[in-house]
């Protein structure tokens, strides 16, 4: 097991070592797009209007949870688009039959920021069905402090550390 997390971390070097935080990471820049690409069929940038055409969710009450528990912030409800959605309308490139359980999706922020999430977790768990790419908080659009578009996994148990404010790119990795 220890060579098997050896070999993952090895492996996501480049990915996590190519995030270069703005001068100012507290303030990132808002994205009026998000980028997708890697390991998909149909690389695209979908802007609000065109993610707005997928089947919009409701994430219902969603508290935001830092890493040390305490409670920093929360809505009522997001709405967006399942992040599975996405995916599913830019297409995996899928080499083989197992090829999806090999893929990681790295989504990042204009300030660096990055979180990840594994084929498995977004799609046999679930936490998939609750990750949302959201552009409008309790009836409102995103504010300029969360940017226009961002990440947010509401099953998580602290949901602070993969919300992604100033969601710019998703890239599907497929492992070796």
């Amino acid at each position: 097991m220890k060579l098997r997390t050896f070999l993952l971390a090895l492996l996501l070097a480049p990915v996590l070592l190519s995030a270069t935080p703005a001068d100012h990471p507290e303030e990132g820049m808002p994205s009026s797009s998000v980028r997708i690409t890697g390991a998909v069929t149909a690389p695209a940038e979908l802007d609000v209007a065109a993610l707005k055409r997928l089947v919009q969710r409701n994430s219902g009450p969603v508290d935001v949870v830092c890493a040390s528990g305490a409670t920093v912030g929360s809505a009522q409800n997001f709405r967006g688009v399942r992040l599975t959605d996405v995916l599913d309308h830019v297409g995996l490139a899928l080499e083989g039959h197992k090829d999806a359980r090999r893929m990681v999706i790295v989504a990042r922020a204009t300030d660096g920021y990055l979180v990840t999430f594994s084929w498995n977790e977004l799609y046999n768990t679930p936490i998939g069905k609750d990750v949302l790419i959201a552009w409008e908080k309790d009836g409102k659009p995103l504010d300029v402090h969360e940017g226009q578009l961002l990440l947010i996994s509401g099953q998580d148990i602290k949901t602070g550390p993969r919300r992604v404010r100033w969601l710019d790119r998703i890239e599907v990795v497929r492992m070796q």
